[in-house]
């Protein structure tokens, strides 16, 4: 049997869904084993459920990484642009004469772009029109999209096909079995732009979907991990190209803070890149020519006085991780001679580093990968 990846496994990175990305795995393992009849149906597919900013697009970028070697080989299209009726067209293609039918179908083309290998993404599912699911129906049954403008049969039978909605994420459903969720779903309503309450997943749709798996409100925690990762391997690289400052990290109070602002939106972990661009990269270009020069030194962002600040740890030293426990801390000799030798192996690590890091855009610490923020903070 063929050897598949885990999307775990990948450049993409999925917080805080370890029940949902199992049943993905052993899905794709089961529909990419050999042992199933997939002739004329997609290799696989799935419904994703859960609120949005939660990781069912991310799974779908893992997925092609894993399977297409590439994250790119995504067919993506939102339901969402295809409401209202006719609105078909734009996925699968006006027919011959119409406007626009020189250049096909959105989906249908991206699909034949990938040559039949790839991703295929439908976001926000429940709010397409009802010739949108015909024409999943049709590929979910017959393992092909037509598209009207060219009269021609794009295979679907070498892909994946993921579908998301956001439809009863308001509901705990994690004590569903699966037939009781199916039903749940075939019987939820949704309101179109019509302001028509309908029902989408008809059960006859709903019966030809292989796997339906439900993903988990983030908790804080994960947030956070995923705000420490966008930061390490996007906006400090920027930075430390930019600046030639190689060494910036999130105090656990600067990332408490983001992590709250990130919480509070309803837009989930999708708002993580808008906050980090308004309270560092806003910070950074206010400064100016005030920012620091010694790129020898580590620097912390820290929130002080209601705004983030950058702490030199090397000035401040064993005062300011001290600060970061809190005060009901009990300081031991153990405890201080901890935190004196991370920050002498920090120094070390930053004086090892060289301009030759910046020119090529990967500001790397000696030793390998950007650490999380808190690595240098006694835990």
């Amino acid at each position: 049997m063929p050897n598949i990846k885990s999307i775990r496994d990948g450049s993409v990175h999925l917080y805080g869904q370890n029940a949902a990305i199992d049943r993905v795995d052993r899905a794709v393992r089961r529909a990419f084993s050999g042992l199933l009849d997939t002739k004329g149906k997609p290799r696989l597919s799935m419904l994703l459920l859960g609120p949005s900013g939660v990781g069912k697009t991310e799974t779908a970028k893992a997925l092609a990484e894993a399977l297409y070697g590439n994250r790119d080989k995504v067919a993506r299209f939102n339901a969402n642009e295809c409401a209202t009726e006719g609105g078909q067209f734009k996925a699968f293609g006006p027919p011959r004469g119409y406007l626009g039918s020189d250049k096909g179908g959105q989906l249908t083309q991206d699909v034949k772009k990938f040559h039949g290998h790839c991703v295929i993404l439908i976001d926000e599912i429940e709010k397409g029109s009802q010739e949108i699911f015909d024409g999943l129906m049709t590929g979910l049954d017959e393992g092909y999209f037509e598209d009207a403008s060219f009269g021609e049969r794009i295979s679907i039978e070498n892909c994946v096909l993921v579908m998301t909605s956001n439809i009863l994420a308001d509901r705990d459903l994690s004590e569903l079995d699966d037939t009781e969720l199916r039903t749940a779903i075939s019987g939820a309503r949704v309101t179109n732009t019509r302001n028509q309450s309908t029902t989408p997943f008809r059960p006859e749709f709903m019966g030809r979907i292989q796997e339906v798996i439900c993903y988990d409100q983030l908790k804080p925690e994960d947030i956070a991990s995923i705000v420490a990762h966008k930061y390490q391997r996007s906006i400090a690289v920027n930075i430390a190209v930019q600046t030639k400052l190689l060494m910036l990290d999130l105090s656990p109070i600067a990332l408490g803070y983001i992590t709250d602002q990130v919480t509070g939106s309803r837009f989930g972990v999708r708002h993580v890149d808008q906050v980090l661009s308004r309270e560092i990269v806003d910070r950074v270009i206010d400064m100016g020519d005030a920012l620091p020069t010694d790129r020898k030194c580590w620097y912390v962002w820290d929130y002080r006085d209601g705004k983030l600040e950058l702490i030199n740890v090397h000035k401040q030293g064993i005062a300011f991780l001290r600060e970061q426990r809190g005060e009901d801390h009990q300081t031991t000799n153990d405890y201080l001679l901890r935190l004196s030798k991370q920050l002498i192996a920090r120094a070390r690590e930053v004086q090892n580093a060289t301009p030759r890091s910046v020119a090529a855009k990967t500001p790397q610490p000696v030793g390998g990968k950007p650490a999380e923020p808190s690595r240098y903070i006694v835990r």
